[in-house]
């Protein structure tokens, strides 16, 4: 009589299971251990069915490197989203909207020197009360005492960054910046000025750009001054500019008060 044979996989690969079974009993349909294996056939993935309908070793084994390999794709992506996140803090990725970012975010003024006198207790610094067409003037510290005698410095005519935060120095608030231009090694300074008949308070533009200043704490938690400082300069001919875009007011271009070419404006 005929053997029943049963494959389990692919009928190319798989082992043959035989059966003593008569031939009577197979045409009642089979042994219960050979329906039992014929059932495992179709659960398994080519490996024998573990006795009493476990898996097998091989299946085991198989879901264990399955697992190990989907914790390994999660790990991986995990560690590269942390990465990517962390290059975006240290600066990695330039912040959204940096690439727009130009220098008419400074709202610089026309003011003049109304007072002036010595800080208390720091021979750097001069306490300036300057007229920038507010309700009462503005209260700036600089640090121009080896630069400006107290007689060159009350009633002129100067520059000032006003959207910066209130802060204190040596002990004294300061609220604003009065802007000068300086050599490379910080031992030549001087003013950076507006032309005769700018209008005190008038607010300082750049040819060609147009916008509004940004609110004190944007300037200084985005850290837009130290983006933007570095191309505030002279040119040239001692006129203020922005990577090369001259400054304007109503009367004209701002300069260095003594020429200086070339300069960092700070």
């Amino acid at each position: 009589d005929p053997v029943p044979v049963f494959f389990f996989g692919e009928e190319g690969e798989a082992a043959i299971v035989t059966s003593a079974a008569p031939a009577a009993a197979a045409a009642k349909g089979g042994s219960k251990p050979a329906a039992a294996a014929a059932a495992g056939g179709k659960k398994g993935d080519g490996a024998p069915a573990a006795a009493g309908g476990g898996l097998s070793e091989e299946e085991k084994k198989a879901a264990a490197e399955k697992r190990a390999k989907k914790n390994a794709e999660k790990a991986k992506k995990k560690a590269a989203n942390k990465e990517a996140a962390g290059g975006k803090k240290k600066g990695g990725d330039a912040p959204a909207g940096d690439a727009d970012l130009n220098v008419t975010a400074l709202d610089i003024r026309v003011g003049k020197i109304i007072e002036v006198w010595e800080h208390e207790s720091s021979d750097k610094l001069w306490c300036e009360k300057i007229d920038l067409g507010e309700d009462e003037p503005r209260q700036v510290l600089s640090g121009l005492r080896q630069f400006y005698k107290k007689e060159e410095m009350d009633g002129r005519v100067v520059l000032v960054l006003k959207n910066l935060k209130k802060r204190n120095l040596a002990g004294v608030p300061s609220h604003g910046m009065v802007l000068c231009a300086s050599n490379a090694d910080h031992t030549a300074v001087e003013f950076v000025i507006p032309p005769e008949g700018a209008k005190i308070g008038e607010r300082v533009e750049f040819e060609g750009l147009k916008g509004d200043a940004v609110p004190e704490n944007k300037l200084a938690k985005k850290k837009m001054l130290e983006k933007l400082a570095p191309d505030l300069k002279t040119d040239a001919d001692g006129v203020v500019v922005w990577k090369g875009i001259k400054s304007v007011t109503s009367a004209g271009a701002c300069v260095a008060s003594k020429g200086m070419k070339d300069a960092q404006v700070s």
